[in-house]
């Protein structure tokens, strides 16, 4: 079984990420590209919960305020 996300799924998790963290982009272009990589984190999110389901891992994952974020642009937590 594998996580598949339908647009509507996409679009109601997406709204509900903008209006929980406020999040507000300059233009279209940058909302896009944001939207871009929350559905990535999203889809792995999803995908990493399938397999908690399923007792193949201990944890579960969720979104939070830097889904929509690349990973180079992710806060290093062992910084100085």
């Amino acid at each position: 079984m594998s996580a598949e996300l339908t647009e509507e799924f996409i679009e109601e998790k997406w709204n509900e990420f903008k209006a929980k963290y406020r999040k507000n982009y300059t233009d279209a272009e940058e909302e896009s590209y944001r939207k871009s990589l929350f559905v990535a984190n999203l889809q792995m999110v999803e995908s990493h919960n399938e397999k908690y389901e399923d007792g193949l891992v201990n944890y579960k994952m969720g979104i939070n305020q830097f889904a929509d974020y690349s990973k180079e642009e992710m806060p290093c937590r062992h910084s100085k």
